[in-house]
């Protein structure tokens, strides 16, 4: 990459990244009052359940580096691939719905097909999705007691499973696409993952939603929400699924969580500050804070792989 470019992209990630967390943190939430709030439980005999949250976060980074190590069936270094899922993060925080993921996981694989790349990533998230659903049909229920939303959920798992463990149906039409081939934007059907690996891959998804709604409970119990752990569980569940399909780009992101946690746990505590602090600690557990590193990954970096297709 020419260095003015490589320059350019730099300060521009650097100036979306500030404006991005300034604006959710300072001008769209009432960050004073939350920090007091952490301060004051900071100061309490729960500071373990606050430290625990806070160390699941390499956990979940390091199930999805492996994952990704698998579906890439890659020889690069775990620490490589780490840095190309929080330089994903960096590039992912700053644009609509997270779809710079991928490139931002691409600028540090020595890797020639970017299709490849890119329709893995794809396959990962598919994964993440599927796992989430099946994990969370029982607990909708639970929390809304209501079939026709439960029944929605379910075959909506059923579908992600079918694109997932199926996806092999989907490339042959999107490998029959001349446009598609002309460019290269095809992956080869040897390059899909073989039905032990969706497992693993499955798998691995399924312990990253646990992980994250672990640190949803901890934290709610760190804030005195309950310390009723089904209950816990189940809105941060819920919680988590109405996020998996959240359409807004990072700039409202934050207020979306607020709004749609209130409303998941609004007849189960009205402590909306408790509720509001643990969305906040949580997001910049998982997401600044590994976006803030990711850049000083790629600010670190003299040259950048970028994805290849073909012509």
């Amino acid at each position: 990459m020419n260095r003015t470019i490589l320059l350019t992209f730099k300060i521009i990630l650097f100036l979306l990244l500030s404006w991005f967390i300034i604006n959710q943190l300072f001008l769209k939430n009432d960050f004073k009052t939350q920090f007091n709030f952490c301060i004051q439980h900071l100061q309490g005999n729960k500071f373990w359940l606050f430290l625990l949250a806070l160390f699941l976060m390499p956990l979940n980074w390091g199930l999805e580096t492996i994952k990704w190590k698998v579906l890439l069936r890659s020889e690069v270094p775990l620490i490589r691939l780490l840095k190309s899922i929080v330089a994903g993060i960096t590039v992912g925080f700053v644009t609509p719905g997270r779809t710079g993921e991928f490139a931002g996981r691409v600028l540090f694989l020595n890797d020639n097909n970017g299709a490849k790349v890119f329709y893995l990533s794809s396959i990962g998230g598919l994964a993440q999705t599927a796992a989430s659903l099946v994990i969370g049909v029982p607990f909708v229920f639970i929390w809304s007691n209501n079939v026709f939303i439960t029944e929605i959920v379910t075959a909506s798992a059923a579908v992600y499973l079918l694109a997932f463990f199926r996806f092999d149906l989907l490339n042959r039409l999107l490998s029959s696409l001349t446009f598609l081939q002309k460019y290269g934007l095809i992956i080869e059907n040897g390059d899909l993952p073989v039905i032990e690996t969706q497992v693993y891959v499955l798998t691995l998804s399924a312990l990253r939603f646990a992980v994250y709604s672990l640190q949803y409970v901890l934290l709610l119990m760190f804030f005195g929400v309950s310390a009723n752990l089904l209950a816990l569980f189940t809105h941060s569940i819920v919680y988590l699924l109405a996020q998996t399909f959240s359409p807004l780009m990072p700039l409202l992101d934050f207020s979306y969580r607020g709004a749609t946690a209130l409303y998941v746990f609004k007849n189960f505590s009205n402590n909306n500050i408790a509720i509001l602090s643990t969305v906040m600690i949580v997001w910049l557990i998982n997401l600044v804070v590994p976006a803030i590193i990711g850049y000083l990954f790629i600010l670190k970096r003299k040259a950048i792989y970028l994805p290849h297709f073909k012509s």
